[in-house]
């Protein structure tokens, strides 16, 4: 069920930005029942407390909340009524789908919702949406069982890119130097599900990859895209199928990195702002080069 972390802790590296920012964003992340061949449960539901323990975390966000299993069926549950009441607030939130799954709070499923979803309306006003594990927007098991599949066409229809697909394909994926960078515990892996980069070509997404196949420059996993238009946000990352990563788990570690070195840097999670305001501030940061 939902547990509420309030920032308690600034760690020594943000809390002079914090001071003179006045940090205002909200996380939400979905730890529900996951699709057990992709990320298993127990993963699912530690990655989301290592998220919310983390000092970086804590410094970033003004409250972070923890959503499972009871909390996300249907827009009018407690995950569903946050995405609203965090869609126009005038602030960059952020979402995380820790399970990989897209329950009916977001996106009812089978695609009931093609244009207007809980989902695609939070990313329309600027916010972020952050997918590990499973194929972005594919399905839900709320309540433990699989819900019919919304297939390749959610993630086609909240990104607005008919076709599109996360199907298998390439190699290993070797980090780029953007993933050196922004995701320095980024390793070289398999990815099940990666983004077909070639495929955003003449849209209104930007797309950096963090990885990139080591033979299929079109294959990336993990990657970040920003919408040029209206400023939304949404990273897909480690898809793969793998219930208990062997090791440190990056479905974890790295998201936190992606927040606090990429998002930090490219985003407008720091500073409140009006919803007409966030495609200046993020896409003028990112053709900035800052």
């Amino acid at each position: 069920m939902k547990q509420l972390f309030l920032l308690s802790a600034l760690s020594l590296s943000l809390l002079a930005l914090a001071l003179t920012s006045g940090f205002a964003a909200d996380l939400a992340i979905y730890s529900g029942p996951t699709n057990p061949g992709w990320i298993s449960e127990d993963a699912a539901i530690a990655n989301a407390e290592t998220i919310m323990n983390d000092s970086q975390m804590q410094a970033i966000f003004e409250s972070i909340e923890n959503y499972g299993d009871g909390d996300e069926v249907g827009y009018d549950s407690p995950l569903g009524l946050w995405m609203q009441a965090h869609t126009g607030n005038g602030q960059q939130d952020v979402f995380i789908a820790a399970s990989g799954t897209a329950p009916s709070a977001i996106y009812q499923f089978p695609n009931a919702d093609p244009d207007g979803s809980n989902i695609e309306d939070f990313i329309e006003d600027g916010n972020v949406f952050i997918n590990v594990a499973d194929w972005i927007l594919y399905m839900s098991y709320e309540g433990g069982t699989r819900s019919a599949n919304n297939a390749a066409d959610g993630a086609a229809n909240v990104f607005d890119i008919p076709g599109l697909s996360f199907g298998a394909r390439g190699g290993p994926q070797v980090p780029t130097e953007a993933g050196e960078t922004y995701l320095p515990s980024l390793v070289e892996f398999q990815s099940d599900r990666p983004w077909h980069l070639e495929q955003f070509d003449g849209t209104d997404w930007e797309v950096t990859p963090f990885a990139v196949s080591n033979d299929d420059p079109n294959s990336s996993d993990p990657a970040v895209a920003v919408n040029t238009t209206y400023g939304g946000i949404i990273a897909a990352m480690w898809q793969k199928a793998q219930p208990d990563w062997e090791g440190d788990d990056p479905r974890a570690s790295g998201v936190i990195e992606f927040i606090a070195n990429w998002l930090m840097e490219h985003g407008s999670i720091a500073t409140p702002v009006e919803a007409q305001d966030k495609i200046a501030t993020t896409w003028g940061r990112i053709k900035s080069g800052q």
